[in-house]
């Protein structure tokens, strides 16, 4: 008897799965990483829980020796659109393989505890209990105002998790998708999708430590801008630099791009090194005079087709995205940066020009 490889076991599971809900595209393979208080040192054996917006839970898993778990998340759970891929990245593989994820070793207990159903919000309420059906009860510390937690809850690429490893304080909290992609595989000579999803790190505390746990990271979220000079005069030269750390893994090609909210002219920032991108444009006649704010955002390139996808920003301009008087909300299926950049520019005449 020929022993299957984990990975195309693990592949006959997820076909498996999808037989069972009706629909491939209901399902969204997610997965992510559970460290110690360092944020290094991987836990292996910890629980990881995820609910849906009925409080049940709709997947656990135990994480491997490298602290990775995997998940079987229904779309609607992560409030995703059942119609249509996005601008996704994609991936075509000519042999079964859904990423990283299919390296992992197999695990139990998707869907098993599906039924099991709180009344309140995991998020609200004092003690998990054995709703979730793991294997403590500690008291959550997590009171949040009720209507943050279900507006946090309604977006894009969230939901509820709770993390439990022995002798560390639970992690109980809105996990988020950093980076999604979409992968075409064939098994049996059919054509197969799946979508895979990397939710942020949980960072472990040591139990009754005042520190309390974790699950965020600022992977794909623009922690600085800067613009030089701010105050330029028509025909003057401005470079802008952006702060856009990039995950460890998966590998993340993005495209990010600035865009004039008066003038709606647009510009590419490149990868400089350190997380860093920069870009630079002339002051022209196009640009007014006085303020005007410059927003910036990331999409996912394609390896088929690199560099900017028309399609992409028209869409994500029709969303909204790049207007500064609109809130940002972020959408994994069609932009990868987590939140928008803002820098004004100043444009002033020149002094023998001036009225």
């Amino acid at each position: 008897m020929v022993k299957r490889p984990v990975r195309w076991l693990l592949l006959t599971v997820l076909l498996g799965l999808a037989a069972a809900s009706g629909r491939a595209d209901d399902l969204v393979w997610a997965t992510g990483r559970v460290f110690a208080a360092d944020g290094k040192t991987p836990l292996a054996g910890a629980l990881v829980a995820v609910y849906d917006k009925k409080n049940r839970v709709v997947d656990y898993a135990r994480t491997d020796e490298n602290g990775v778990y995997a998940l079987a998340v229904p779309r609607s759970a992560l409030n995703l659109n059942r119609k249509g891929g996005g601008f996704l990245y994609q991936i075509n593989r000519l042999v079964g393989g859904v990423g990283n994820v299919m390296t992992l070793p197999l695990k139990a207990g998707i869907k098993a505890v599906a039924a099991t159903s709180s009344a309140s919000d995991p998020l609200t309420r004092v003690g998990i209990g054995t709703a979730s059906n793991l294997a403590q009860s500690l008291v959550d510390t997590i009171s949040p105002d009720r209507k943050s937690v279900k507006t946090a809850r309604e977006q894009p690429g969230a939901l509820v998790m709770k993390v439990s490893a022995p002798g560390k304080n639970d992690a109980l909290n809105i996990a988020r998708v950093y980076w999604m992609q979409e992968e075409f595989y064939r098994v049996g000579g059919k054509e197969e999708r799946a979508l895979i999803a990397w939710f942020d790190p949980a960072i472990m505390t040591p139990a009754g430590g005042k520190e309390p746990s974790s699950i965020s990271s600022e992977y794909l979220t623009f922690t600085g801008i800067r613009l030089e000079p701010s105050i330029a005069e028509r025909g003057q030269t401005v470079k802008l630099t952006v702060a856009f750390p990039s995950p460890e893994e998966p590998r993340t090609p993005v495209v990010v791009v600035a865009r004039n909210s008066r003038n709606g002219q647009t510009f590419q920032l490149n990868p400089i090194g350190g997380g860093l991108y920069q870009g630079q444009f002339e002051v022209d006649q196009r640009f007014p005079l006085h303020d005007q704010t410059i927003c910036v955002l990331a999409y996912a390139e394609q390896d088929a087709r690199p560099g900017r996808n028309r399609q992409a920003e028209d869409a994500i301009n029709g969303a909204g995205l790049w207007n500064p008087a609109k809130p940002y909300v972020y959408n994994p299926l069609l932009v990868v940066s987590r939140n928008r950049a803002e820098v004004v520019l100043t444009v002033v005449e020149k002094p023998g020009r001036r009225r």
